[in-house]
């Protein structure tokens, strides 16, 4: 149950209204004496003085960096409750609040050919209603107790989470462990759900990136892997969707053998027993199937995919390739590599936002998912320079590829990298999200402990391998969403070497191939290139 409360502070203001009679007439003014003539200025004026604080002096030299601060990752305790439920436990007594996250270890990608949106939809239903709660009910229950009660599903997991104040914890765990086993996956209330779901749907094709990241994907994984679906369906996917798939789904996966419970705050290990034991003993192990996921090949060759929004006054861009999993050995030399070209102000937004000033924001991003997930750069541009962007950010990529990075450029991006990290612990609920990262791909227990080393130990060696290995220009998408008529000219011409160009294709607003029109290929063709 996902609610927005929107507040809308309505403020008026008004001149004084007009006198409603004329005012009396008043006896004219005497005369004005006639006003001398204004001395002559002189012909520069002395410059005004700084004004001095009285901190001045101290404001004038920066002070010296103190000692650098060692941050230790919170520890945690790891046991099983009897019905098999592993569980992970970050203990924090600095605030009276306790952050639970049950964790399944299924996801979208486990979703049926032509079912795109089943583990979302199914994920959004769980806390709908159950067989004694209604969806208010719930809804007040768990206003009344100040907690919080969400429901999720991502690619590699879904999740039923609820935050609490350590003295609602009881009332608490009662609600979320009923929205957990007993979902009453209702038609009336899966009718309303999938309206809204629908609604914002039919929106999207509104909306250019979205476009550009529903095309992206599809282009990349094609229509047979789950990976070329947007999470949350199409709108055929959804209204395909019944109460008894969902069932389906969440009777398949949702057992405790394939889940693990994610706990930190204020709660020692004997009272997370004493509380969860309880509510959760009616909850048994299943055989739970395990999807192998086809394995998708590189393109071919690079290819333009232009998606036409006509009249757009900017354009959303999109590049990459298939890239890497969670677990590949090269995850963190791949983090930094990436972090150089695109990361908060690096090489593509200091090109291509402070030089270029085509857009507001480039970045680009390794998505690790249980099996190779996207690599993408881009972002929203001005549309007068579309070709130019993509041109950019393909000799940006080849830059990375073609010369070794220089040791201050690395160890620049290291300490950012780093110093960031403790930033990702500062809640009990940003806890149990990385405690939750290490549940779901299985990663070892000291992986959080050992980021900050296995981040220093890249080397700038490190950083030109995996440039060369992970973005090929040759094998890269490039997909285009914005003005066909005013961008396909320049998109037909984009160079990935010298007289080597990328093929072009049109998509519809569905990311499928659109019919070309010959006409406008021919004179797209003929229309010179934006330079």
């Amino acid at each position: 149950m996902r609610k927005t409360i929107l507040a809308l502070l309505i403020a008026g203001c008004a001149s004084q209204p007009a006198p409603l009679s004329s005012p009396a007439p008043q006896p004219a003014p005497a005369a004005a004496p006639v006003a001398a003539a204004p001395a002559a200025r002189p012909a520069a004026e002395a410059p005004v003085p700084a004004r001095l604080t009285p901190d001045a002096e101290f404001r004038a030299t920066r002070p010296a960096a103190g000692p650098e601060r060692a941050f230790k990752v919170p520890e945690v305790k790891r046991f099983k409750l009897k019905n098999g439920l592993k569980v992970i436990l970050a203990e924090s007594h600095k605030l009276p609040l306790v952050g639970i996250e049950l964790v399944v270890k299924t996801g979208s990608a486990a979703n049926p050919k032509g079912q795109a949106g089943l583990a979302d939809l199914t994920a959004d239903m769980l806390d709908e209603g159950t067989k004694t709660r209604s969806a208010l009910a719930i809804a007040d229950e768990v206003a009344t107790l100040g907690a919080t009660l969400s429901t999720n599903a991502g690619w590699d997991a879904s999740s039923v989470s609820i935050t609490s104040l350590s003295e609602n914890l009881d009332q608490a765990l009662a609600v979320w462990a009923d929205v957990l086993q007993h979902p009453a996956f209702d038609d009336k209330e899966l009718s309303r759900v999938r309206d809204n779901l629908l609604t914002g749907l039919k929106r999207r094709k509104d909306s250019p990136p979205a476009l550009a990241s529903l095309t992206f994907s599809r282009v990349l994984y094609g229509q047979d892997h789950p990976y070329g679906w947007p999470t949350n369906g199409t709108e055929d996917t959804v209204k395909g969707l019944a109460a008894a798939d969902l069932k389906k789904f969440w009777e398949t996966y949702y057992h405790p053998n394939n889940a693990v419970l994610v706990v930190a705050g204020d709660i020692t290990e004997a009272d997370l027993k004493a509380k969860v034991e309880p509510v959760l003993k009616e909850w048994r192990a299943k055989v739970v199937p395990q999807k192998a996921l086809p394995k998708t090949p590189a393109l071919a060759k690079a290819k333009v995919f232009l998606v036409d929004k006509a009249g757009a006054p900017q354009s959303s861009i999109r590049v990459g390739l298939v890239g890497i999993n969670r677990k590949s050995p090269d995850y963190y030399k791949a983090l930094v590599m990436n972090h150089i070209l695109g990361g908060s102000f690096k090489r593509l937004m200091m090109n291509l936002r402070e030089a270029k000033g085509w857009t507001y924001g480039v970045s680009s991003s390794f998505e690790a998912r249980r099996t190779p997930g996207p690599w993408t750069a881009g972002g929203e541009f001005v549309a007068a320079h579309t070709g130019q962007s993509v041109e950019e950010i393909l000799k940006e990529v080849k830059s990375l590829r073609d010369e070794e990075v220089s040791d201050k450029e690395l160890q620049e991006t290291k300490d950012e990298l780093v110093k960031a990290f403790p930033a990702r612990f500062a809640t009990v609920n940003q806890i149990a999200a990385q405690m939750a990262t290490l549940a779901v791909y299985d990663l070892p227990d000291n992986e959080l402990e050992s980021y900050t080393k296995k981040v220093t130990a890249v080397t700038r060696a490190d950083v030109h391998k995996m440039a060369q290995k992970y973005l090929t220009p040759e094998h890269m998408a490039i997909v285009v969403v914005g003005d066909q008529k005013s961008n396909e000219a320049a998109l037909r011409k984009i160079e990935l070497a010298k007289d080597k160009v990328a093929e072009f294709e049109l998509r519809d607003l569905d990311g499928n191939p659109a019919k070309e029109s010959p006409a406008a290929s021919a004179g797209a063709s003929a229309t010179p290139a934006a330079k």
